[in-house]
């Protein structure tokens, strides 16, 4: 995986690697993910082999529409995942020899990351803060209330 400041890329380079994602109610398995761009803007790209699967992906990619507003889940090849929510921006299909492949471009409004956790504070690890020299000199002047022992 290469990173950017701005976008994470997500490449499938072995069948092994399990990511998914789901975007506009269609559920995709890494064996059709081809490239997974996650950034100010989502981009999933799915290549698929088999005719019978697509006719299954082009029913539902069918009823897309540039506006749409959707929600969407991304698991990367490391486990992290992403949700969100946006805005279809860029629908295509194409195809090429009997391989069949769509490109869904989606501008993010809202995202969380499975990382993106509050950090509880550690407190054996708490750095103090220097007491200024005029309020340490206050402390230690502590009177004596001693009193002597009597026998």
């Amino acid at each position: 995986m290469l990173l950017d400041y701005s976008k994470s890329y997500i490449f499938n380079i072995d069948d092994s690697i399990s990511m998914y994602a789901k975007v506009c109610q269609l559920e995709i398995l890494s064996s059709y993910l081809t490239e997974v761009t996650v950034g100010d803007m989502l981009s999933v790209q799915s290549l698929i082999t088999n005719p019978l699967d697509w006719h299954h992906f082009y029913d539902k990619i069918s009823t897309i529409k540039k506006g749409d507003k959707t929600d969407f889940i991304v698991v990367t090849d490391e486990g992290e995942r992403i949700a969100g929510s946006g805005e279809v921006i860029d629908m295509e299909k194409w195809s090429n020899h009997g391989h069949f492949g769509f490109k869904i471009k989606i501008k993010i409004k809202k995202q969380k990351s499975s990382s993106d956790r509050r950090i509880r504070p550690i407190y054996s690890n708490v750095q103090q803060t220097p007491v200024p020299k005029q309020v340490a000199d206050k402390e230690l002047e502590i009177p004596n209330i001693r009193q002597p022992l009597s026998a």
